[in-house]
């Protein structure tokens, strides 16, 4: 008998450490360090105020009770006995646009009176400024709806876009900061929406 050898493959030599290694493993150290200390600061030191917060109390409470008596003229116009209709006749439409428009006006009268007594800080005024130019954007589009109604046009109700989305996002999103409610913009007609 004979034993025959099989020669060992030859092996690798064993690897070490690169030098770079020490420098990656300081850089992910350093990187969650960092991330631990943005989250630290996020909720523990930084303002929490919201972008379109109105420091002034009186103002944003003077807001929603005159914004809460317009909302209720308002809703005065909305009839909806007859439901959606598909195919609405001339008269129909003249209709729709007489209402949009009385609906329109009590808006433009709110924010007159909302915006008679500005809130007394530059911050506020500015934001305030930034509310007023929404809704005048969003009075021009309802303006703009109801002279298609009235020459017979049936189209949807669009609304300017603004960062993304339609005008109202942005008045909703300073109306709900500021417990305000009843200034939400209304849908279509008024009191829809």
């Amino acid at each position: 008998m004979t034993d025959t050898l099989t020669p060992n493959p030859p092996q690798a030599p064993a690897s070490r450490p690169g030098r770079f290694a020490p420098l990656w493993k300081g850089l992910i150290v350093v990187s969650i360090l960092l991330l631990v200390a943005m989250w630290v600061y996020a909720f523990g030191f930084a303002t929490k105020k919201a972008a379109y917060r109105v420091d002034d109390d009186a103002w944003r409470a003077r807001g929603q009770e005159i914004c809460t008596e317009y909302e209720a003229e308002r809703l005065k116009l909305v009839d909806t006995d007859e439901g959606y209709i598909a195919e609405p006749t001339q008269a129909q439409m003249i209709e729709r646009a007489d209402v949009v428009d009385k609906a329109t006006d009590i808006i433009v009268q709110e924010l007159t009176d909302v915006l008679a007594v500005p809130p007394p800080t530059e911050r506020d005024q500015a934001l305030v400024a930034d509310y007023q130019r929404y809704y005048e954007t969003l009075i021009a589009d309802r303006r703009a709806y109801t002279a298609q109604l009235r020459t017979f046009e049936l189209q949807p109700y669009y609304e300017t876009l603004l960062d993304g989305g339609p005008v109202s996002n942005l008045l909703t999103d300073f109306t709900v900061v500021n417990e305000m409610s009843a200034c939400a913009p209304p849908g279509e007609l008024g009191g829809d929406s």
